[in-house]
């Protein structure tokens, strides 16, 4: 995906000035084609934040970030060795990193999920490959 290779053009400086290794497993996927460039910025500020979640708050010496296909979705994992963090207590009591995240994979037709144990934290942000249009009563085809 272009849009991962503008990411890490923008992050590596800053991950290696943070000393964090970056171990980039980003392989071909089909393009999507509902990726529009305001669809596309939703995508980039959910992996930006996620990035600088990590950054502030993991203290990990690597991320790793993969892409694959699930079925009807791409997937982008965004993985950390850190320390983790307690989940339910960053969806309901922390900043609005998380909250923002889930809303803009809303926004976008996307699913996100996030796990993290003492040994690390993982974001999965699942892509449709295919949009499917939900007809609404503004729809002539409705």
């Amino acid at each position: 995906m272009k849009l991962l290779a503008t990411l890490r053009f923008r992050l590596e400086p800053r991950l290696e000035a943070s000393g964090i290794n970056l171990v980039w497993e980003v392989q071909s996927v089909p393009k999507l084609e509902w990726l529009d460039p305001k669809n596309a910025l939703h995508i980039l500020r959910i992996l930006q934040e996620a990035f600088t979640n990590i950054i502030k708050h993991t203290h990990c010496t690597e991320i790793t970030v993969t892409t694959a296909v699930d079925g009807p979705w791409v997937v982008a994992t965004v993985r950390d060795n850190g320390s983790g963090f307690a989940l339910d207590e960053a969806l309901t009591r922390g900043g609005k990193g998380l909250a923002n995240q889930l809303r803009r994979a809303e926004a976008i037709g996307a699913e996100i999920d996030w796990t993290s144990s003492t040994s690390g934290a993982c974001l999965n942000l699942r892509l449709p490959i295919q949009k499917t249009l939900i007809p609404t009563p503004q729809d002539p085809h409705w």
